[in-house]
């Protein structure tokens, strides 16, 4: 490669690039202004990488040369502040490197927080993990009200923070609030910090409007410099770090072991370091010991795990391989055909999202009146927590026809079916529902197992029905199974993605075969349940022995969530569809069949109902398992069933699972989603004979 090529492969590359000018105030003098900036929009973050280590390295040479500079405010290009280490990076790291690079980090962070002038990080958008450790090493910072988010998302990823963060947060904002950011937030489902509560956490000096952000950071340094203003902290560097330590800890150690199970050491690490910041341990080797827990957790299989699941439902997934190379239908307005518990979360969802004329129909007036009362509730509840304004909220309302015809949903582009699991009655509604749309409206149903194909079958137009799975709470679970039934047209599936991405939802494309992905592999790992109990063991322990794995619930619990008698109904049609691997036990029959709202009555403290633990039936001489042999099972079974969804066509790719499973059936993030987990502890290749995630990624669009 010639010079010019070389020259221009390195001015093309992207990393960020600390760049240097300079203000000269009347009042403070010369005045440095530091920004962040990888020379790209907004869609692609300022990130950490050694390159742009060394460029910041390089700017503070810079301020050794210039020694009447004031002061220095750091901030980032438009909307974005950093949002931490470039992950790509992480890889295949060895304990080496991570450790080289903690280590890397914590040299030049240091420096910058040795400037002999003030500093203030000014943070202007988006601002996670290495992004706020860099500001913690500032001696001031202030926040604009239009920074999207805040946060330490380190322990979602299975590592710590390691630039510091664990170190300076209790110092700051004291051991509550660092818990809460770095371990509690990070582990419900990686919360972040809006500028507010940032704020009111003392992750910020100053709440500063957006739109004079940068004046007005830049004016509070001039008086910070002159000393117009001075900003007290409680104790030498902020508040007392040791203040209701003891009970953070506590309370923050039963919440990881309720999530996690210690399935994961990264919460219990960080919970380490932030515990010797608090009590007054030494900065420097605070800072050891950050470098030192990466060295231990970034080679580890779950932070590379993580790793890889970020990639797919933050990158992957979003850009929506499966969506056909086809212009979508215009949407003007919009139906929901069943108005119960379901068809009402879908009502408030898509009303709230979409912002359409919205009709919501059923044949029953009391259940549309409660209906009306959800869907309401729901912009009312978003009133008062500020997220909508009264008026919004009331133009919403006004959008909405709640009916018992067909007669109004008469013009809707995209309508989507919530009514009982019955093929015959799914079809009837189909069949009037073709007769009041005209040929392009797209048809959507939210079953959970049935066949999308046979309930288009008797349709003048079949080629418009589309799978559109949600899963339940709708509000909350991000996933959406966009089910492709054979014949189905291109215009209808990118209709399908269109509405899943203004939803704000995550579609993942599947073939129509019973019980798609996220049910068919939670029915045959939780198969091994119901084993169990046949084998002695107690419903309790079976739970316990799953939830080892890190997992959210056991399988009792999903079955109580759920539903019984839901369960209960895709173990029915996987029966009859795979009846040579998925045999309904007696057992589960009964328990399905008991009057009672789940396996657990939480009204008495967990315990088992009466009715589901007499419909038990134990085998003569059983034995019971062990936890390991529980899990083994139950992951053996997954892997078998992974692998022969792969090899039917149910899904392009293993990651089509791994993206499911995290989203829908949440999997965390350092299992990396359930084929990864089967490729990392070996059991794929035992039960398969080969790894179920290829270096090719078989996912196109049609």
């Amino acid at each position: 490669m010639s010079d010019d090529a070389n020259s221009t492969a390195t001015r093309d590359r992207v990393y960020t690039r600390f760049k240097l000018t300079y203000d000269d105030s009347p009042t403070a003098g010369r005045l440095a202004i530091l920004t962040m900036d990888n020379g790209r929009d907004h869609t692609k973050p300022n990130t950490f990488g050694a390159q742009a280590l060394a460029s910041l390295d390089e700017a503070l040479d810079e301020f050794e040369t210039q020694t009447d500079v004031k002061g220095l405010l750091l901030t980032g290009k438009q909307f974005i502040f950093a949002v931490g280490a470039d992950l790509t990076q992480f890889t295949g790291m060895d304990a080496e490197a991570a450790r080289a690079g903690g280590e890397g980090g914590h040299a030049v962070f240091a420096r910058l927080m040795a400037l002999p002038f003030p500093t203030l990080a000014a943070i202007n958008g988006a601002c996670m993990g290495g992004g706020l450790e860099i500001a913690l090493h500032c001696d001031y910072r202030t926040v604009s009200t239009g920074a999207a988010a805040i946060a330490f998302p380190e322990v979602f990823l299975s590592i710590v923070p390691g630039w510091g963060g664990t170190q300076l947060a209790p110092r700051v904002v004291g051991a509550r609030n660092a818990l809460d950011a770095i371990v509690v937030n990070a582990l419900n489902n990686n919360k972040v910090m809006k500028p507010r509560e940032a704020f009111e956490r003392g992750f910020a000096d100053r709440l500063i409007d957006s739109a004079v952000f940068l004046d007005e950071s830049l004016a509070l340094l001039e008086r910070l410099v002159t000393g117009q203003e001075t900003i007290e902290r409680p104790g030498a560097d902020g508040v007392d770090p040791t203040e209701g330590l003891d009970e953070a800890l506590t309370d923050v150690r039963a919440f990881v072991d309720a999530k996690v199970h210690g399935a994961t050491r990264a919460p219990y690490l960080a919970l380490e370091l932030i515990e010797f910041a608090a009590r007054g341990g030494d900065l420097d080797e605070g800072r050891r010991k950050e470098s030192e827990a990466l060295a231990q957790l970034l080679p580890a299989d779950q932070a590379q795990a993580s790793v890889y699941a970020f990639d797919l439902v933050q990158n992957r997934a979003k850009k929506q391989p499966w969506r056909p190379d086809a212009p979508p239908r215009r949407l003007s307005k919009v139906a929901v055909v069943g108005a119960g518990l379901m068809g009402a979360q879908l009502g408030a969802l898509h009303l709230q999202r979409l912002e359409l004329p919205l009709v919501l129909k059923d044949i029953d007036e009391g259940v549309l009146d409660r209906c009306r009362e959800h869907v309401e509730g729901e912009l009312d509840k978003q009133v008062a927590k500020g997220r909508l304004k009264p008026g919004k909220a009331a133009f919403l309302k006004g959008l909405v026809t709640y009916t018992t015809s067909y007669d109004d949903v008469r013009g809707a582009d995209w309508v989507i079916e919530a009514v009982l699991e019955r093929m015959d009655l799914k079809q009837a509604i189909f069949a009037d529902l073709e007769e009041v749309l005209d040929e392009g409206a797209v048809l959507a149903t939210n079953t959970s197992s049935l066949s999308v194909g046979e309930m288009a079958a008797k349709l003048a137009h079949p080629e418009r029905v589309v799978g559109f799975h949600f899963f339940n709470p709708v509000a909350v679970l991000p996933l959406v199974e966009v089910i492709r039934p054979e014949g189905v047209s291109d215009a209808a599936m990118a209709t399908a993605f269109d509405v899943a991405k203004k939803l704000r939802k995550t579609g993942v494309q599947c073939a129509d075969r019973p019980a798609f992905i996220v049910n068919r592999l939670l029915s045959r790992f939780n198969g091994t349940a119901v084993q169990a109990l046949r084998r002695g063991n107690d419903f309790r322990e079976i739970d316990e022995a799953v939830k080892g794995l890190g997992l959210p619930m056991g399988p009792f619990e999903l079955f109580g969530l759920v539903g019984l008698q839901v369960a209960f109904h895709t173990a029915e049609t996987l029966a009859e569809a795979f009846p040579d691997r998925f045999v309904i036990d007696d057992n589960f029959r009964a328990i399905a069949h008991a009057d009672v709202p789940g396996i657990y009555d939480w009204s008495a403290g967990g315990e088992v109902f009466a009715a589901v633990r007499a419909a038990v039936e134990v085998d003569a001489d059983a034995t019971p398992m062990s936890a390991d042999e529980i899990r083994r099972v139950a992951l053996e079974a997954a892997a078998d069933e992974c692998a022969r969804m792969l090899d039917d066509g149910t899904v392009a790719d293993a990651r089509d699972i791994d993206t499911g499973m995290i989203l829908g059936a949440g999997f965390p993030f350092f299992l990396g989603g359930l084929c990864r987990h089967l490729d990392q502890t070996g059991i794929s290749q035992a039960v398969a004979g080969r790894p179920l995630v290829t270096a090719e990624d078989h996912a196109q669009t049609p």
